[in-house]
């Protein structure tokens, strides 16, 4: 059949067979060719960060897994180590990232790029907050670890972005108990609303929302008929937030209540 195909194509019979036995070779050299490893710390580190810089972060993680793996004792590792952190923070996978920056810390607290590896373990936890959720510990993990980079390298290249980071982490914190409090105001539920607006205004850096938290309590003892400290805080309102959105309101509640 194969000789009959091809000489209906106007190819001789000795043509098609040297033609297959090309192909088979070929193949067979696919097949049984390995690709080169690198059988060095020093090749090992610089093909595995050769494919980083291509995006091949999968290869780059194995490369230095194996590095770390096969040379621990090598000068190397400790770059190693710190650019496989990398790889997983690029790849988003954060909670591996943090392991591994924590782990460079810990095994070379004073290596002239700890503080790279303080401030991409908290940007690890800064990648993961998410504001809707009721747990903020990855948020106050992320504060917490920008604030141990402040303290223990006060000249970094990251400090200006690491204070950037903590005020948002402050914002973001801040924000999470106001929703909440406005979630217990929304479902009549004053008493609790209370209580979290005041951990707000007595816990936490001032905000651009306080206000709204400040006269939100006001409201909460008014609908729970305590007029008299509505009354109270309804006066203070008014003289701490004289520009507040909410300024009209309180002002119509304290007619209403004199």
């Amino acid at each position: 059949m194969i000789v009959e195909n091809f000489s209906a194509t106007n190819i001789r019979p000795p043509t098609a067979i040297s033609i297959i036995v090309g192909l088979l070779t070929v193949c067979s050299c696919a097949l049984f060719t390995k690709e080169i490893v690198p059988d060095s710390s020093t090749e090992l580190l610089e093909e595995g960060t050769k494919a980083a810089k291509l995006g091949q972060n999968v290869r780059a993680k194995t490369l230095f897994t194996q590095l770390i793996e096969d040379f621990p004792d090598s000068k190397e590792r400790s770059q190693a180590l710190l650019l496989l952190a990398r790889s997983h923070y690029t790849s988003e996978e954060y909670e591996e990232a943090k392991f591994h920056f924590q782990k460079f810390i810990n095994l070379h607290p004073k290596h002239k790029n700890a503080d790279r590896a303080y401030f991409y373990k908290a940007m690890s936890d800064y990648q993961r907050m998410d504001l809707a959720s009721r747990d903020q510990v990855a948020t106050k993990d992320a504060r917490d670890g920008f604030q141990q980079l402040i303290d223990r390298f006060p000249k970094s290249q990251y400090l200006r972005q690491a204070k950037q980071k903590i005020n948002k982490c402050n914002f973001s914190l801040a924000k999470n108990v106001l929703e909440v409090g406005k979630f217990y105001y929304r479902t009549g539920a004053y008493h609790s609303a209370i209580a979290r607006f005041k951990s707000l205004l007595d816990g936490h850096s001032k905000q651009k929302f306080f206000d709204e938290a400040a006269f939100l309590i006001a409201e909460s003892y008014f609908h729970e008929q305590n007029f008299k400290e509505a009354l109270s805080l309804y006066t203070k309102f008014t003289r701490e937030y004289p520009r507040s959105r909410f300024i009209l309101q309180a002002k119509k509640r304290l007619t209403a209540l004199r």
